[in-house]
């Protein structure tokens, strides 16, 4: 496994706290048989590709090879890995969850940066955009989740298959079929919200 991780260029990469050449580390330690070690790993790829909600280039770029060791069936807690990868799928720009009403002080620090609000928030919508395409190309590994032991998981990784109209016809079947013996509130309305934004106008 992870065989290409080394391919990436990740010290030009950034996470949300600066330089992403220990991510390689993190997602290789995932795979390890220290469970103090992967649980740390863990830890940290949360904090830094997802943190408070936002994504990055480097969040991107690590979801083929999440995918990879979820892939694997002796990957160690795949689940939490499905967690991670459902997390990141419906991250958002920094700015898009941070500006609100502090826009004009954010076009202060902005601009003193030789930039505009306008032209962050578009370099973020197309971060947004790679990682939901890098989401879709593997949802189908995130389906067997819909049924994992812990309801929080179960409630992400719906979320994450909503933000994926255009692959409603693999995730709605699922969604319906999981939701008929759900038992956790956390975990339905989840359920019903993303079965409710799949089915859009569906008969």
């Amino acid at each position: 496994m992870l065989n290409d991780l080394d391919a990436v260029p990740w010290q030009s990469v950034r996470h949300a706290f600066g330089e992403a050449s220990e991510v390689q580390r993190m997602l290789r330690e995932l795979a390890s048989s220290n469970r103090e070690l992967r649980q740390s790993a863990l830890k940290e790829l949360f904090a830094c590709l997802v943190h408070q909600g936002t994504v990055s280039e480097a969040s991107a770029l690590a979801v083929p090879f999440l995918f990879e060791l979820l892939a694997e069936p002796s990957t160690p807690e795949r689940n939490w890995i499905a967690f991670l990868l459902a997390s990141i799928g419906v991250g958002k720009g920094y700015l898009e969850i941070h500006t609100g009403i502090d826009e004009q002080r954010w076009r202060r620090i902005l601009s003193e940066r030789g930039t505009t609000l306008e032209a962050e928030r578009q370099r973020e919508d197309r971060v947004v955009s790679r990682v939901h395409h890098e989401l879709g190309r593997g949802l189908e590994l995130l389906l067997p989740f819909l049924s994992e032991g812990q309801s929080e998981i179960r409630a992400a990784v719906a979320r994450a298959l909503s933000r994926h109209v255009e692959r409603r016809e693999i995730s709605l079947p699922a969604l319906e079929a999981a939701l008929a013996h759900e038992t956790a509130v956390d975990a339905i309305e989840a359920f019903r919200e993303a079965i409710a934004l799949l089915r859009g106008g569906l008969p």
